[in-house]
């Protein structure tokens, strides 16, 4: 008769053998664990790395952009003083050019030929607002300036003396503070536009 295996061998060497499966297997595991951990930390490095450049042209961008923005500002800051002070400027020069009420009776064509009078002190007065404010002044509100100047350099031959100021001279009188008076309000649109309240 053959011999025969006890049944405790077989079963020592069958544990032996599903132990050293089971070892392998947990071996395998650990390894593949701890690899998968690795490139999973390079990855993660690897976004990092991508993010903070993204972040490093995200705040170059953005400081970029303040800085064009705070120049911007800067410079309307400075039109808005000029255009300020241009306001400002023709609105005394328009209250010099206008007369004042030399008797109690005068009327709005007497004024003119006070206006019509002084013509070419006129004229100088809107050279030197044209020569000092010109930059400013915005296209319409510049044409209607340099027609004034024309229109005060032309007629003041119309009136060279109190008593022969001419209907042409007077009339002319009247367009030039009419002219004024829409510069005026051209100006006074544009300063008051830009303020916030």
């Amino acid at each position: 008769m053959g011999s025969s295996v006890p049944l405790t061998q077989i079963l020592e060497i069958s544990g032996a053998i599903l132990s050293s499966i089971g070892g392998g297997t947990l071996i395998l595991f650990a390894f593949s664990n701890w690899i998968g951990k690795v490139w999973a930390d390079r990855l993660m490095e690897k976004e990092k790395a991508k993010h903070a450049a993204d972040l490093e042209g995200l705040k170059a961008n953005f400081l970029l952009d303040t800085e064009k923005y705070k120049t911007a500002l800067k410079k309307s800051e400075f039109i808005f003083q000029k255009e300020y002070e241009a306001a400002s400027t023709l609105i005394a020069l328009l209250r010099e050019i206008q007369p004042t009420l030399s008797h109690p009776e005068m009327d709005w064509y007497e004024a003119c030929d006070e206006i019509a009078l002084n013509f070419p002190e006129i004229e100088r007065k809107l050279e030197r607002f044209l020569a000092t404010h010109g930059a400013v002044l915005q296209p319409a509100a510049r044409t209607l300036m340099l027609q004034s100047i024309t229109r005060a350099a032309e007629e003041q031959f119309e009136a060279p003396d109190p008593d022969h100021i001419s209907v042409q001279a007077n009339t002319a009188a009247d367009r030039l503070i009419r002219d004024l008076q829409k510069i005026e309000r051209l100006l006074l649109e544009r300063v008051h536009g830009q303020s916030l309240f």
